[in-house]
């Protein structure tokens, strides 16, 4: 099998992954919200998932885990120019610097394509 190679008039660009673990509050939409409405940011995600010790201070019985909460990890793929600028936005948008209000991280993505919702697509309502 050949290994597959890219097609070049596909336009690519150096991005980023910011990944941010939210409370199970709503608050992933109201960033996501904002994310589009304000940045125009399309390459974004939200998935539900077990929190273990992320939002909350952990205190365990020793050889037992801490208890699970259920959180929101959003993922945003943005280009690595603006990469810095967003990642402030969404750490202040996010509330994620007050207590409870989740963490953040920013990595490397290999590259990404970009595309747009069509435009008569209705925002999801909260």
């Amino acid at each position: 099998m050949k290994p597959q190679i890219p097609d070049p008039s596909i336009p690519r660009e150096d991005c980023r992954l910011i990944s941010c673990v939210l409370p199970d509050d709503g608050s992933d939409k109201r960033l996501m919200r904002a994310l589009l409405q304000e940045k125009q940011i399309t390459r974004a995600r939200s998935v539900g998932c077990l929190g273990l010790a992320v939002l909350a201070e952990a205190r365990t019985k020793y050889g037992e885990l801490p208890k699970r909460t259920m959180v929101r990890r959003v993922d945003v793929i943005v280009p690595a120019t603006e990469a810095d600028e967003l990642y402030d936005y969404i750490y202040h948008k996010a509330g994620i610097g007050l207590e409870g209000g989740g963490t953040i991280v920013m990595a490397p993505a290999a590259v990404a394509s970009s595309y747009a919702l069509p435009a008569e697509l209705l925002l999801e309502r909260e």
